[in-house]
C-alpha cells in the first residue's frame, strides 16, 4: 500500500556463550548468538543470519548490540551497498493486520532517524531523506513492513534505502539495505532475508476446562 513522504546460568555456561559469540565474530559468520534452544517443548524464536555470499560480502558485529553490518566488497556489487541487520524482542507474536498497516504508514516518519543513521555508515552523510513508499507484505511467511526511502549523498548522487521489518514470532528482525541503485537495494535485502534461518515454536494453546 503506497504511502507518503539497539539469565542466570553457571559460570562455565556464561563463558562458553561469550566464546561462541567471539569466534563467530572473528570468522565473520555473524549468525545470531542464541544460548537457549527452541522446540515444541521450549516455545520461542531462534533467528540465524549470515552473508548470502561470503565471497561478495564482509561483515562485522556491532559491539554491545544485536546488530551486524555487511558491506559489499569493491566491484562485487553493481553499486556501493551495505546491509544492516538488527534483532530485538517483538511487541507481539501475531500483529493485527490493520494495526500493522497503520504502523507502516504512520510510524514511517518516526523511523527515519534510525534508518538514516544506519545508512550513513555506508555512504556518509545523507540529506533530504524522503519516504517513497510503504506497504505490508510477507517475508519467510512472516508479516513484514516494507519501507523505501530516497536521499541525497555528499556527492549529490541519489541514495536508496530499503527497510524490511520482519515480525518473526517473538523476534523483530530489522533489515536496512542501502545502495546507490534502488533495484540493488531491494535485491540485497531480499537475498539476506532468503538465507535467514528462523525456528519458531508458539506456546501451547490454553485450554479452558468447564465445570
Amino acid at each position: 500500500m503506497p504511502g507518503s513522504g539497539k539469565f542466570r546460568v553457571g559460570a562455565m555456561g556464561t563463558v562458553s556463550g561469550v566464546l561462541r559469540c567471539a569466534v563467530m565474530a572473528a570468522t565473520l559468520l555473524l549468525t545470531a548468538c542464541v544460548t537457549t534452544a527452541v522446540g515444541p517443548e521450549h516455545p520461542g524464536t531462534k533467528v540465524t543470519f549470515k552473508s548470502p555470499d561470503p565471497e561478495k560480502w564482509t561483515g562485522t558485529r556491532v559491539f554491545g548490540e544485536k546488530r551486524s553490518i555487511f558491506r559489499c566488497k569493491p566491484l562485487a556489487c553493481p553499486e556501493n551497498s551495505i546491509v544492516s541487520i538488527r534483532t530485538a524482542p517483538s511487541p507481539t507474536r501475531s500483529p493485527d493486520s490493520v494495526a500493522l498497516q497503520k504502523f507502516a504508514q504512520e510510524d514511517a516518519e518516526r523511523q527515519m532517524a534510525q534508518t538514516e543513521q544506519a545508512s550513513a555508515e555506508a555512504v556518509g552523510r545523507l540529506r533530504d531523506l524522503t519516504l517513497v513508499s510503504s506497504r505490508v507484505l510477507k517475508m519467510k511467511d512472516f508479516p513484514t513492513v516494507h519501507w523505501e526511502y530516497r536521499a541525497t549523498g555528499t556527492n549529490d548522487k541519489p541514495i536508496y534505502i530499503v527497510r524490511d521489518m520482519v515480525f518473526a514470532g517473538n523476534t523483530l528482525i530489522d533489515v536496512i539495505s542501502t545502495s546507490l541503485g534502488v533495484e540493488v537495494a531491494r535485491r540485497n535485502s531480499s537475498d539476506f532475508v532468503d538465507v535467514m534461518e528462523i525456528e519458531d515454536f508458539a506456546p501451547p494453546a490454553v485450554t479452558t476446562i468447564r465445570q
